[in-house]
């Protein structure tokens, strides 16, 4: 089962408004270099928003959030504004751990 979901969504390109992006799985070292540049290619397409919807995201490790990093200087470079909305209790603990909580526009801190 893919790591990474995104349909991109009919109409101009680039397009504009709301990208969202599914992780399922796990997002750990061995998958988030990979997961980091499918990010890139969904900020490069020029979306205003860029919401990261982890709700099948099974675990995070720390070097999985290096993926998010690596999104979150793209998106800045760009004007999108990226949010990571329903982590697990899990990978909000992670996300607190590293400080990837303090360099995000926007995260949903509900849980699912």
């Amino acid at each position: 089962m893919p790591l990474f979901r995104h349909r991109r969504r009919p109409g101009p390109f680039p397009p504009s408004g709301r990208e969202v992006v599914r992780l399922r799985g796990d997002l750990d070292a061995r998958s988030a270099a990979r997961t980091g540049r499918r990010l890139l290619r969904v900020i490069e397409t020029g979306p205003d928003v860029l919401e990261v919807d982890l709700t099948e995201l099974r675990y995070l490790s720390p070097v999985g959030c290096a993926a998010f990093f690596t999104a979150v200087r793209a998106a800045r470079a760009r004007g999108t504004r990226l949010i990571i909305t329903h982590p697990s209790d899990q990978a909000r603990a992670v996300m607190r751990q590293i400080g990837l909580t303090y360099v995000l526009t926007h995260w949903d801190t509900g849980s699912h």
